[in-house]
């Protein structure tokens, strides 16, 4: 049965980690300050958020991005600055005192509030994060020493956000990274990718409830040209004509 949290029981956490991709704004930090139909994509995130009934997130963001991020936010949201996930969520647990934090990438800026919505009714007393998935359509093989292996697709999911996670839990899982020794941002290189930690692929590893609802097409990354092409079809501000050019439609 069904628990929903009361929204103000609820820290939204938005992490602004992407690095600037080549084809975006040059003046833009992190693809969550790319302007996408008179608006940036982390001022949509946030309306989203505060329209599902959530306080104003916390916004954690890599260095190069961090200063852009206050002043686009007007201080309306406070912005941090970590060097990768696994510190962002560190950050987090500091500076948030609710017992439930959802955690959502900015760069999927377009994610629905009914998404946000079903995340939320999700929890339940036995659960201990939930999150929202979609189908895997692309062919997936697994490498093996004597060759390439197919894998059952319909076995398979492509995580998406907002991720809720009980903080007792997200701290457990932290603590275990840290112990574990696992590596951090190289130095010198730049902000680091998402995929140093991961709180739903740790979650699981420790047999923790792990609950999934459908996630939408629409909760996409955008964090390239590709993408936000694809973000301004998907809000009617391009048409897509891939086809005059030979190019097969996807179903």
């Amino acid at each position: 049965m069904s628990s929903a949290p009361s929204r103000a029981a609820v820290r939204p956490v938005v992490l602004a980690l992407s690095p600037p991709a080549a084809g975006l704004s040059r003046d833009a930090g992190s693809p969550c300050l790319e302007r996408l139909g008179g608006s940036r994509l982390i001022e949509r995130l946030r309306t989203t958020l505060l329209g599902a009934g959530l306080p104003e997130p916390l916004v954690i963001a890599h260095a190069q991005a961090a200063g852009q991020l206050r002043a686009v936010l007007e201080g309306r949201c406070t912005v941090l600055t970590a060097e990768d996930r696994a510190a962002a969520l560190r950050l987090a647990l500091e500076h948030a005192e609710e017992e439930l934090l959802l955690v959502h990438d900015a760069e999927r800026a377009l994610t629905p509030a009914q998404t946000v919505h079903d995340v939320l009714d999700a929890l339940a007393p036995e659960v201990d994060a939930v999150v929202p998935v979609v189908a895997l359509t692309d062919s997936v093989k697994e490498v093996r020493p004597e060759g390439l292996r197919n894998i059952d697709r319909t076995t398979l999911a492509g995580l998406q956000s907002p991720r809720l996670l009980r903080r007792a839990l997200l701290g457990r899982l932290l603590d275990a990274h840290r112990a574990a020794g696992a590596p951090t941002a190289p130095q010198g290189r730049g902000p680091a990718r998402a995929a140093g930690f991961d709180e739903i692929h740790a979650a699981l590893e420790v047999g923790a409830a792990v609950r999934t609802v459908p996630g939408s097409h629409a909760g996409f990354a955008v964090v390239d040209r590709l993408s936000l092409w694809q973000a301004q079809i998907s809000l009617g501000l391009a048409r897509d004509t891939s086809h005059r050019h030979g190019l097969a439609r996807r179903g």
